[in-house]
């Protein structure tokens, strides 16, 4: 998928992963910054969310989330995995080499981003409002 046809709600959460990123490589405190980033869309308050989620993201997979430059168009292969599990309400348990104990956290985290990301932006990714037209 390219950033460009994503839904506002896939964007915030690529852009909010990507500056997510960047702050955890400089060491940077990672909520503040994208607060400030989500506060222009008036969505500051998905800051800790998003920061939980991904947090528990690398927690589960055992491995570094990879997140695509803030320029770049097309999605990294876990940006549109994210996006894919935040697009089911009752997603399976992930698969490949993850961390078992810590998957249930994970659904429970994509439940509750879902619910912040409807209270604040209107819709979550996987909403029908919020689905890309078919090509």
């Amino acid at each position: 998928m390219r950033l460009a046809f994503a839904s506002p709600a896939a964007s915030a959460i690529i852009d909010s992963a990507r500056i997510w990123r960047a702050a955890r490589d400089l060491g940077q405190p990672v909520q503040p910054m994208l607060f400030a980033r989500l506060d222009r869309l008036g969505s500051g308050i998905l800051a800790p969310v998003l920061d939980g989620l991904l947090t528990l993201f690398e927690a589960v997979f055992r491995r570094r989330f990879d997140a695509g430059a803030p320029t770049d168009v097309d999605l990294t292969a876990d940006e549109e995995r994210l996006l894919a599990l935040l697009d089911q309400d009752s997603c399976p348990a992930p698969a490949g080499p993850v961390q078992p104990a810590l998957a249930p956290a994970l659904r429970t985290a994509l439940r509750s981003t879902r619910i912040m990301l409807r209270a604040v932006l209107g819709r979550a990714p996987g909403d029908a409002a919020a689905r890309e037209p078919a090509a």
